[in-house]
């Protein structure tokens, strides 16, 4: 009996601790879904030139490392136990979240090309592609499956985001207007025009620490309300004067570092690391802020992985059986019958 005991308690252990099916993250992983790095992929070795070769005709590369490479985004390795499994999200498995849901995303440039990057996962292969025809500050709204509003609202100032997002937790008083997901961004437009003098300095930071008790009664309304922190600033790439005296990274740094002082990180469901999937890839910044769309993808990936916390499935939608019958053809049916009959009279067996 004692042996039957401690093998039950084993095997509980077991089942509690170890390895589970793959299900939605639970919120534990927050500690660890920004924890993750570029890996460089080199097309030409043997398995990928093999690959090319017979998918589609190409005998060989014209750029390999360390001359030419591509990177991948990678999650470091969690212990089984905390069942931390990221993974790449595609369109299925985000519209099984997000459907029939609202998402608003309010904030600048780099809020933006998050939101462009988001939009490819959802499906919108074209979205955040270069087009130096459109008004560059503007708002955008997708409806995606018919059922799901995914908007951009240009607010690149601190009071800019504290306006629409007041009026977006006013409206969600009426049911039907509810935000479900928020996400915010911004502090490199305050740092470049607003944070010259002191009474910049303290004016801003009293509009913070509003736009975090927004951020909290959003939080209230059953809203998630996720802080995308400034991405790495590529400080040798800008190209005025104005951003290389007020927005280098070092002044950038010290901005993130006002946001997390007036609360506005602790009033977030979840924090986005901007810097995580940008410091290494700072090179890369053609103009000392943005960055390649491939890049915004994985900040991208980090949000729809964290959504699964965020945004628990509100239950699986009821699967109509077929009606009976719906497949039948008569006529087949009563030429089996005939067939029978046939066998039976005839003695044919």
């Amino acid at each position: 009996a004692m042996v039957v005991l401690v093998l039950g308690l084993t095997w509980n252990g077991f089942a509690t601790t170890g390895a589970r099916s793959i299900g939605p993250l639970p919120s534990t992983c927050d500690a660890f879904v920004n924890n993750g790095s570029w890996i460089p992929f080199d097309g030409c070795n043997e398995a990928s030139r093999g690959m090319a070769y017979r998918e589609n005709q190409v005998s060989s590369y014209g750029m390999c490392l360390p001359h030419g490479n591509s990177h991948i985004w990678a999650w470091e390795k969690q212990a089984s136990h905390t069942h931390c499994r990221f993974g790449h999200r595609d369109e299925t498995q985000v519209k099984k979240v997000l459907n029939k849901r609202r998402v608003i995303f309010i904030g600048d440039s780099m809020t933006r090309n998050l939101y462009s990057a988001s939009l490819r996962i959802m499906g919108v292969a074209g979205s955040g592609a270069y087009d130096a025809t459109l008004p560059k500050h503007q708002g955008i709204t997708s409806i995606l499956w018919g059922t799901t509003p995914v908007v951009f609202k240009w607010a690149p100032l601190a009071v800019d985001q504290l306006a629409v997002l007041k009026e977006v937790n006013d409206n969600s008083v009426d049911g039907n207007t509810a935000q479900d997901l928020i996400v915010l961004g911004g502090g490199a437009w305050d740092r470049l025009h607003v944070y010259a003098t002191d009474e910049d300095r303290q004016s801003h930071a009293a509009t913070l620490k509003e736009l975090s008790a927004e951020m909290l009664r959003s939080q209230q309304q059953n809203a998630a309300v996720v802080w995308l922190i400034p991405t790495t600033i590529n400080s040798q790439a800008l190209n005025t004067e104005e951003k290389r005296d007020h927005m280098r990274e070092e002044d950038m740094e010290a901005m993130r570092s006002v946001y997390f002082k007036n609360g506005v990180l602790s009033a977030s469901s979840f924090v986005l690391d901007g810097p995580t999937f940008t410091a290494s890839r700072v090179s890369e910044s053609f103009d000392g802020v943005h960055y390649p769309p491939q890049v915004y993808d994985a900040g991208a990936q980090i949000l729809m992985n964290a959504i699964d916390w965020l945004l628990p499935l509100n239950g699986v939608e009821p699967v109509i059986p077929p009606q009976i019958g719906k497949m039948s053809n008569p006529m087949l049916g009563f030429m089996m019958l005939v067939l029978v009959g046939i066998g039976l009279f005839m003695f044919d067996g």
